[in-house]
């Protein structure tokens, strides 16, 4: 099993590091994600530059980069909590490169998700650090009660916080796998294909989830993943909110389960799951990247137990 455990969760009245490694956020959001960690006996530590804009981005790459490895650095920090994703963490990957050897040494629970996943996928691959794929700050005062209370009991280490159960999950195959839980957004994941950041997932539960792409897009990421064999030894997939828009009624729709199976091709052994409750919508449960879990199709649950 992954060393997880032996990493500092958050202690009740913990210090949490706000970085913005991508997009620039909405204040008001903003303010009610804040709130949320103050509600739960969270310090968050804002940095100055945290308001920064640079176009499409919050800052430059160098500003975001220096917040987010002088967060990691610091020891008084239990957690570093984006503020947003959106676009831009791609772009820091070199620039942490050259502090890797720093990095290594300070991990820490990085939580965030969507443009997220680039660094959740840079500090598992390279560093061999846990992360937390749940709420960015802007999200979390407009995600359901649920996911915003698991967030908060995963970081304090509760242990019912550690079995994800969702009665609502639908099994695409049956079986039961293990494995070290990796992915996260779709579209990010795809932007590391063919850089030096290129995650592995051999014998990994990978999971996955896109919002706002439609089917044929979804095709073509799903179908550049298989030809370049990133599922070729997957132990098990959790497939989670695969939704987007059309302007006739409903106007909301999902990409549709067989679709995505089949461009994935996977081997009939290989367990499938969807519908789990995380991603760009309101149900967004935290879990853990990084960290082995056990996926149980007739328990319908991911444990870390």
């Amino acid at each position: 099993m992954s060393d997880f455990f032996e990493l500092p969760v958050i202690p009740f009245r913990g210090e949490v590091a706000i970085v913005t490694p991508s997009s620039p956020f909405n204040r008001q959001h903003f303010n009610a994600g804040i709130t949320q960690l103050k509600l739960n006996k969270m310090k968050p530590v804002i940095p100055r530059d945290a308001f920064l804009k640079k176009g499409y981005l919050a800052g430059s790459d160098e500003e975001r980069a220096y917040l987010l490895i002088e967060a990691i650095l610091t020891d008084s920090f239990s957690a570093v909590w984006a503020a947003r994703g959106g676009y831009g963490a791609i772009r820091l990957l070199p620039l942490l490169e050259k502090r890797i050897d720093d990095l290594k040494k300070h991990p820490k629970f990085i939580i965030g998700f969507s443009d997220i996943t680039i660094l959740h996928s840079f500090f598992v691959e390279k560093c061999g650090f846990v992360t937390v794929h749940g709420p960015n700050i802007t999200t979390l005062s407009t995600c359901d009660n649920y996911s915003k209370k698991q967030v908060f009991q995963l970081l304090q280490g509760e242990e019912r916080a550690l079995t994800i159960y969702n009665p609502r999950l639908q099994v695409a195959v049956h079986g039961k796998a293990e494995g070290v839980v990796k992915g996260g957004n779709l579209a990010s994941i795809i932007s590391l294909i063919g850089t030096p950041y290129q995650p592995d997932f051999s014998d990994s539960i990978l999971f996955l989830e896109e919002v706002g792409e439609v089917p044929y897009k979804v095709d073509r990421m799903l179908t550049q993943m298989r030809l370049a064999g990133m599922f070729d030894k997957v132990k098990g997939v959790v497939l989670g909110e695969f939704s987007y828009q059309e302007y006739r009624p409903p106007a909301t729709k999902s990409v549709h389960i067989r679709q995505i199976m089949d461009n994935m091709a996977l081997p009939s052994s290989v367990p499938v799951v969807y519908n789990f409750a995380a991603g760009h919508g309101k149900k967004n449960m935290a879990f853990l990247l990084g960290a082995e879990a056990t996926l149980d199709t007739e328990k319908r649950s991911l444990s870390y137990l």
